[in-house]
């Protein structure tokens, strides 16, 4: 016997909330050579016919991966061709699954993320490597909790390469800059949607004060200032600011101790970000897919201390305050129960993510991304 939780028809009056009813019926079947006989069924309300693969990550899959596995090995630094190599897959196949894994992954963190505890001060940075080329380096704004270390938000932005460079550099350099137009003011952007994302969802009161720890960058100090949060608070909804030079050691004793452990995580477990590496990011909004599924691995499987007590595997999700059950019970689904973009909530930066609208350097076409992804 079948059951299903909503029609799969975004604009079917049983997409959100299906009645105790049947609502539908069955409609014959399909053979595929992955999944065997696949039945089929019809909505009595709207006509719409889906199957079960409709609501599997699965859905217009046409070969068997281990997603567990895959997850683990781009968690754990190994690169696209070397996880290929692995599952006996190209690189496509691999590239197509992990673009599966990160839309299930910000469904589920943007599930899970309102539930954790409001009291931690919230540490904001930028993480800086590049793409295509060391001309277009890029800066994501991370947001991670001072003590449960829990990351909250990520947000790209592209800018031009600072620092000293050659005469030949520099040539190369203004060449390759008419070819593009990059974003004003992109960092600012990428802080704002960061810290209006934290403020909404952490806001000031009496008892608890929202705690922003930045380094001194100017582009954070501006954005803040003008923010609806700073200017309006009062007595009752202070909002502080605390504010680290960058060159001090990075220590447990510094306020940004957790961006500092943060990054030195990126760099260690993903391919991408190792230094001087030779698998750095094609495709911006491919590195943004991976980084995802990074930090709900990081979040909600990896250990909050690796020299705790053998018995102690608390993740830095449960440190944050948010239910071990909870956790187990959304990634139990991620590998199999669909998430569908018009049944969920996400903020403007995971949206960016699942879209893949974030652009890359030098590259004219959109990003491919299949029409199911858009339901």
């Amino acid at each position: 016997m079948y059951t299903f939780p909503f029609c799969p028809n975004p604009r079917c009056h049983h997409h959100l909330q299906a009645p105790a009813s049947r609502w539908w019926s069955t409609f014959g079947s399909y053979d595929t050579k992955a999944f065997g006989t696949i039945p089929r069924f019809r909505c009595l309300t709207c006509g719409k016919t889906f199957s079960t693969q409709t609501f599997s990550v699965d859905y217009y899959a046409k070969k068997l991966v281990d997603y567990d596995n895959l997850w683990i090995r781009q968690s754990n630094a190994e690169s696209i061709r070397a996880i290929g190599r692995a599952l006996a897959v190209s690189c496509g196949t691999v590239l197509n699954r992990i673009d599966r894994l990160s839309r299930q992954a910000l469904a589920l963190h943007a599930h899970l993320r309102p539930l954790a505890t409001a009291h931690e001060s919230i540490c904001v940075d930028g993480f800086v490597d590049y793409d295509v080329s060391q001309f277009f380096p890029h800066e994501i704004t991370c947001s991670i909790t001072s003590t449960s270390r829990f990351i909250l938000d990520l947000s790209h932005a592209t800018r031009r390469r600072s620092g000293t460079t050659t005469t030949a550099q520099k040539l190369r350099a203004h060449e390759l800059y008419r070819q593009v137009s990059l974003e004003r003011g992109a960092i600012s952007r990428s802080f704002r949607e960061v810290f209006e994302s934290a403020v909404a969802e952490r806001p000031p009161s009496h008892r608890k004060p929202f705690v922003l720890i930045t380094d001194e960058k100017t582009e954070y100090m501006h954005v803040l200032h003008r923010s609806k949060a700073w200017r309006e608070q009062d007595a009752d909804h202070r909002v502080a600011h605390i504010r680290v030079n960058s060159k001090l050691p990075r220590t447990w004793s510094n306020p940004l101790f957790p961006s500092n452990y943060l990054d030195r995580e990126i760099r260690k477990d993903q391919a991408a970000h190792h230094r001087e590496s030779v698998c750095f990011n094609r495709n911006a909004a491919n590195g943004m897919s991976r980084l995802a599924c990074y930090l709900v691995q990081h979040n909600y499987r990896k250990r909050f201390l690796i020299k705790a007590p053998v018995g102690d595997e608390r993740v830095h999700g449960e440190m944050a305050g948010i239910g071990r059950e909870l956790i187990d019970q959304a990634l139990e689904t991620m590998f199999t129960r669909r998430a569908f973009l018009s049944r969920i909530t996400l903020p403007e930066t995971f949206k960016r993510i699942w879209m893949k609208t974030i652009p890359t350097p030098l590259k004219t076409k959109r990003d491919y991304l299949p029409a199911f992804a858009l339901n």
